[in-house]
């Protein structure tokens, strides 16, 4: 007489067994990898950030002009200055870019400051502002704990204000950004020698 074949319980537990622990090192390992790839991805976001942040703000820079402006009171602000807490900066700019042929000047006004937690772009429509003259805000940088601000003058010397009066640009402007993830990062931007522009509008 023929014995039935056939799996015995120790078998078909000992295979049950095999397969969970197959499928729970299985899922870990898909877990392991979502996990690397969405922090790998939102470190090419933060990267890809900190580029765009700093290009601008570059851009801003080299395209400076010794050009004040009337604040909305009435009052003269000058060409480049810094904020009295050191946390942001204004200055003219040239080469606005204007696609669709508006009436307006090719300067700008804009101003780059850190509020405590994200590096901030403000840019105004126009030059010489009225009571009502809001800036458009951008928002440059997040993930920021810290950013220092420094001025080379004509001298050389190395400022962390700048309050000059008339036309005076700076040589150079220093960034120093301490970001939470790169950690500081430091940029020295070179400005342009600044052309008269106090017959522009």
């Amino acid at each position: 007489m023929n014995r039935a074949l056939g799996f015995t319980l120790l078998e078909v537990l000992v295979a049950v067994a095999i397969f969970a622990l197959v499928g729970i090192a299985s899922h870990q390992l898909l877990a392991s990898t979502v996990r690397v790839d969405a922090q790998t991805r939102e470190r090419e976001l933060q990267l890809r950030q900190l580029q765009r942040a700093l290009s601008s703000l570059e851009r801003d820079v080299e395209q400076a002009v010794e050009r004040p402006v009337l604040d909305a009171a009435g009052g003269s602000e000058p060409a480049f200055w810094s904020d009295p807490d050191g946390q942001g900066l204004q200055w003219t700019r040239g080469g606005w870019s204007n696609p669709l042929g508006s009436t307006r000047a090719q300067l700008q006004r804009v101003r780059w400051y850190f509020d405590g937690k994200a590096l901030h772009r403000h840019y105004w429509p126009v030059l010489d502002r009225a009571d009502d003259t809001a800036p458009q805000r951008q928002l440059a940088l997040q993930d920021v704990s810290a950013v220092q601000w420094r001025y080379l003058d004509r001298q050389g010397i190395w400022r962390t204000q700048w309050q000059a009066g008339g036309q005076a640009l700076p040589r150079a402007l220093e960034v120093r950004i301490e970001h939470r993830r790169f950690g500081p990062v430091r940029r020295v931007l070179l400005l342009p020698d600044g052309a008269n522009w106090s017959q522009q509008s």
